[in-house]
């Protein structure tokens, strides 16, 4: 892992330009992950100013970053500091000054000591002017922190996917703005393809969960604008009210941050899923997501869908790269996936068992999963548990709308007569369109919360469970399964009635809208 960037700020607060140059760099770059000193906000109440400096600089920082103006070199703590950092560097050859002057300069003491040092360029463009820092400094590119954790999930075990990425950058390079649009079927791997681009890159991010209630276009627009606006040290201090209602705050946002130097700089946005996109949330006949029919130049959406149509009509440079146009690249990476899952020891033991060599398992489970990475992803960690000891590999189910069948029948949901407390439960899942307590679901199911706890139990590979506050709330994890349950073939084989289920998720909402008055 590579050692956290902390830069030590210099800057005279006898200025404005520099004081306010100094305070938009400092929150910009600790958006992009870095650690910065910064007078007086770094300092701790009730310590000693000048001792905090210098420790700032000769013990806690690894870059000095520099702000030179005509009123900062005339200003005596801006010349002790840059005598501090000279004597550092004396002494620690990777500690980095980097000088950033900003207007002309006149004669001042430390100036032949600064000249010997390549400076940071100067720009009039904020968002230009950070980026050359970012750059000085060597700032890794770091996810947006509202989705780390998503994403750590998402690129778990991740291989493979060289052919899209490639393509992905293929296409920014050649266009001066556009969409880029990866389109595939449930399970496979657009989801985490797209959180391992934003892990690689650092670029905006927004993904459409509809497990948690993520769905929204106000949603999308205020996720965006506050990265945006973050990221590039925009002038506003919040988000206008009405921000969310339509495109026209997040095109503007773009345009104040589209980047100056096309050659060297892109603003890049990863959206994901936006077939889980609630098209009822946003204006009839607009774009999903309000997303802008013309783009700046230097600005890039690079997004995932399913294979279906979607209200997006633009101007910009479009392309959409179909997952099922590369069925040998495709497969090769399935049986990458599975190549690195033999190497643990529970899957080697059943390989072992049935006789198998690692390639035969390789290329069999492959074409059983018709390389689908949900289907992989449910199956391999099943292996390993035991749950497939007694059948051969030919016995396994085909296919992700096969696993989830066999799943199904497995935990008894087909049997005689009907378990009508696990297809309850299972279908609130499937209805509810933000997670729920257990003590909801018990609610809605009429069934005590020990009854329901032994379902969620049950079905724990397909649930994604969040904590808030004293509570865990449970959602279905992928919506290919929520998919699954909506089969009218499956609703009349359960024996649910869908309707009832919907009219009480809808008293309740009704009762806590209107319940008081």
């Amino acid at each position: 892992m590579a050692a956290p960037v902390r830069i030590f700020i210099s800057h005279t607060t006898g200025d404005r330009r520099d004081l306010r140059l100094a305070h938009r760099l400092a929150d910009a770059l600790q958006t992009r992950g870095a650690q910065v000193w910064i007078a007086p906000e770094s300092i701790p109440a009730g310590a000693a100013w000048e001792r905090e400096i210098v420790a700032g600089i000769l013990e806690r920082c690894t870059h000095f970053l520099a702000i030179l103006s005509s009123a900062s070199t005339g200003a005596e703590w801006v010349l002790k500091e840059i005598d501090l950092a000279r004597r550092r560097q004396g002494q620690d050859r990777g500690f980095t000054v980097l000088p950033l002057v900003v207007g002309r300069l006149g004669g001042y003491p430390a100036s032949d000591y600064i000249e010997r040092l390549q400076q940071v360029p100067y720009r009039d463009d904020f968002a230009a002017q950070l980026e050359e820092v970012v750059a000085a400094v060597g700032l890794r590119p770091q996810p947006p922190a509202v989705w780390r954790s998503f994403i750590a999930e998402k690129t778990d075990g991740f291989v493979g996917r060289d052919h899209v990425l490639a393509a992905i950058e293929r296409f920014l390079r050649s266009r001066r703005c556009g969409y880029f649009v990866v389109v595939g079927d449930p399970g496979a791997g657009k989801s985490a393809l797209l959180a391992e681009y934003v892990r690689r890159t650092g670029c905006v991010a927004h993904f459409n969960v509809r497990s948690q209630g993520i769905t929204q276009a106000s949603q999308f627009v205020e996720s965006v604008g506050s990265q945006v606006i973050a990221r590039y040290g925009l002038a506003h201090p919040s988000l206008p009210p009405a921000a969310g209602r339509d495109g026209s705050f997040l095109a503007g946002v773009l345009e104040e941050a589209a980047p100056r130097d096309q050659q060297t700089q892109r603003l890049v946005i990863a959206v994901d899923a936006l077939d889980e996109v609630d098209l009822a949330s946003q204006t009839p006949g607009s774009n999903v997501l309000y997303l802008p029919a013309t783009l700046p130049e230097g600005v890039f959406f690079v997004m995932t869908r399913r294979q279906q149509p979607l209200p997006l009509t633009v101007q910009a440079p479009y392309e959409v790269f179909d997952l099922l146009d590369y069925p040998e690249q495709n497969l090769r990476d399935a049986t990458r996936y599975i190549r690195a899952a033999a190497g643990r020891q529970r899957v080697r033991s059943w390989i072992e068992s049935h006789r198998l060599s690692v390639d035969d398992f390789v290329q069999r489970l492959a074409e059983r999963s018709e390389t689908n990475f949900m289907y992989l992803r449910h199956v391999l960690p099943e292996i390993e548990r035991g749950i497939y000891r007694d059948l051969t590999i030919e016995q396994l189910p085909v296919g992700l709308e096969g696993y989830y069948e066999d799943h199904w029948r497995r935990m008894g949901m087909a049997a005689r007569p009907l378990p009508r407390t696990k297809i309850k439960v299972v279908y609130l899942l499937a209805e509810i369109r933000q997670p729920a307590t257990r003590r909801l679901l018990a609610e809605f199911a009429g069934e005590d919360e020990l009854s329901v706890q032994e379902v969620l139990d049950e079905w724990d590979p397909f649930l994604r469970e969040q904590r808030s506050d004293a509570d865990t709330l449970f959602s279905l994890y992928h919506t290919s399964f929520r998919d699954f349950l909506h089969r009218k073939d499956v609703v009349r084989a359960a024996g649910v009635n869908l309707r009832d289920i919907n009219a009480a998720i809808a008293d309740d909402l009704y009762e806590r809208l209107f319940g008081d008055a």
